[in-house]
């Protein structure tokens, strides 16, 4: 998943969209995703778009239009910049995945071996090399 973009769209009636993204968000960076943009569209009224007051509804909009603005500026044809969060969340997956590969492995760490990451290559760096 290095080098993607990803988009969270949550919607609920009362309290949960924030944390349901939170949750969500943080998976999507343990797969390598670094670029991630969150709308929460929490509703605390009707849930039938023609019943909401204009007032939510002007909101609703202008939050998802500054998210899709924001998402429309990227050039798509370059992979996006992996952060050191992410870096440093895969160092260590590496590290258990070395441990696991040491004592008789499994899928995973068979996965890892494959793709070289339990050596000296990196994810991102293959993307750069892919263009």
């Amino acid at each position: 998943m290095f080098g993607k973009r990803a988009v969270i769209i949550t919607q609920c009636l009362g309290a949960g969209a924030k944390s349901t993204a939170k949750d969500i968000k943080q998976s999507l960076s343990w797969w390598g995703i670094s670029k991630i943009g969150v709308f929460n569209g929490s509703l605390m009224s009707d849930i039938i778009w023609d019943k909401l007051p204009n007032k939510k509804r002007k909101k609703l909009i202008k939050k998802i239009n500054k998210l899709a603005r924001k998402f429309k500026k990227i050039n798509y044809s370059k992979p996006a910049h992996t952060k050191l969060i992410v870096k440093i969340k895969f160092a260590f997956c590496r590290m258990i995945q070395k441990k696991v590969h040491k004592n008789g492995g499994g899928l995973d760490s068979d996965y890892w071996l494959n793709n070289g990451w339990l050596g000296k290559k990196r994810p991102w760096k293959e993307l750069k090399h892919k263009r």
